[in-house]
């Protein structure tokens, strides 16, 4: 759609491009008009067989309804006859096996002149074919085998003829499908304020960033601009718990598949990327009790195989590194992969509240600190991003914020060490 990309110049280069790409997709589209209507030669909307699809279908159609009439007739004619009254079991008239019968009473069939068509299960009753109607009834058969055949004939000329446009129908199903994606990513991108953005070699800038949900569920998103580079290619998340850290990371993993995706993305136009071949995430829990892994061993697995990522085409994203296990140890193990995910030449958004990983990074490290800031003053998070800072996990204050028992916080704070209380 041209009001997502970048030469976009308001609603006249909209409507020209938009006009100028539905007549093009249109003018390869298979004429419909013809095949419709063979369809509708043949068919009724509610797909029965139309009488009059053919000359010879039409007269056969006729000639059944006329002989059926004069059968119909007929039979009336005996089963109201006086002389016959006394030897029918019922005065009415039937089929069996597409033949018209009259039913007889078992013990008088030899008085009535016809073709027995069977009997009821007492055998008190005989149905009979009056030879008086078996020339008709005859004809009448033949009638609806020759109309049988005809509609056969006809549908499969109607096959032949669709089977003939295999080809015509294969493009113009590939044709609409593709229309169909890219109607359905424009009409997405509109519904969440998506841009086009552009990709690079060994850069991210994200003007603007947020996340697609929030939009989508009619909140107004904080945005936050990201910017990474080759020297500075790993991005150390920290700040206050339920303070927007995990959502930013996701934030950064959806842009980059959307746009692998070929979709516009939730970031200001001007916003570029690398075209990530492989994005690798530890987000959640991946405990599996069917391999023998425990929570902190399925994430310690995935950070291992994600040593393999190597170039800037590759993303991992980890959301609270090492977490759950001992503070020391889990830094410790943190800043060794991270270590060597710097050596490796990727980029990688990684958040944690390890108080010993976020200081100890020299210049020259890829690693750069990020936060999200935490309004003190208003005792809850702002969900702005500080590029360069640090930020404080401020577990006491996101348990006062959700409503923790006051006592327990009193206690908490008194377990603080010397050093956390200032």
């Amino acid at each position: 759609m041209c009001e997502l990309c970048p030469e976009y110049r308001g609603k006249e280069c909209l409507d020209q491009q938009s006009t100028d790409w539905a007549i093009d997709t249109n003018g390869q589209l298979m004429k419909a008009m013809e095949p419709l209507s063979a369809i509708d030669q043949l068919l009724t909307p509610s797909g029965d067989i139309r009488m009059d699809a053919s000359e010879r279908l039409y007269s056969l159609s006729k000639e059944k309804d006329t002989l059926a009439k004069q059968i119909q007739n007929q039979m009336d004619r005996l089963v109201k006859d006086h002389q016959m009254e006394h030897m029918l079991q019922d005065k009415y008239v039937t089929t069996r096996e597409g033949r018209w019968v009259i039913p007889v009473k078992g013990g008088l069939k030899q008085f009535v002149p016809g073709v027995v068509h069977g009997s009821s299960q007492t055998k008190q009753t005989v149905y009979i074919e009056p030879e008086a109607v078996i020339p008709l009834n005859n004809r009448l058969r033949q009638v609806e085998i020759d109309i049988e055949d005809e509609i056969e004939r006809l549908l499969n000329e109607l096959s032949s003829y669709f089977f003939s446009l295999v080809g015509e129908f294969l493009k113009t199903k590939k044709i609409l499908l593709q229309t169909d994606v890219l109607l359905s990513k424009a009409q997405l991108a509109l519904m969440i304020n998506a841009k086009a953005c552009s990709f690079s070699e060994n850069s991210i800038f994200l003007n603007n960033l947020f996340h697609p949900v929030l939009k989508l569920s009619g909140k107004k998103p904080i945005t936050n601009t990201i910017e990474l580079n080759q020297k500075k290619s790993i991005l150390l998340l920290s700040g206050p718990n339920a303070g927007g850290k995990t959502v930013l990371l996701k934030s950064i993993g959806l842009a980059a598949q959307m746009a692998r995706c070929g979709l516009p993305i939730c970031a200001d136009a001007g916003s570029y990327l690398p075209f990530f071949k492989d994005i690798v995430t530890s987000i959640g829990d991946a405990q599996s009790v069917d391999e023998d892994l425990s929570t902190f061993a399925a994430h310690l697995k995935q950070l291992n195989n994600a040593l393999a990522m190597k170039n800037f085409d590759k993303l991992i994203l980890i959301d609270e590194i090492c977490g759950s296990t001992d503070p020391e140890e889990g830094s410790a193990l943190a800043r060794a992969f991270i270590q060597h995910y710097s050596e490796n030449q990727i980029f990688a958004i990684i958040t944690s509240h390890l108080t010993p990983l976020k200081t100890g990074w020299s210049e020259d490290s890829s690693v750069v600190n990020g936060s999200l800031e935490f309004n003190t003053h208003q005792g809850k998070p702002t969900y702005r991003y500080l590029h360069g800072v640090s930020g404080d996990s401020l577990a006491l204050l996101t348990a006062k914020r959700v409503g923790v028992d006051s006592e327990v916080l009193r206690l908490a704070a008194e377990n603080l060490s010397p050093l956390a209380k200032k």
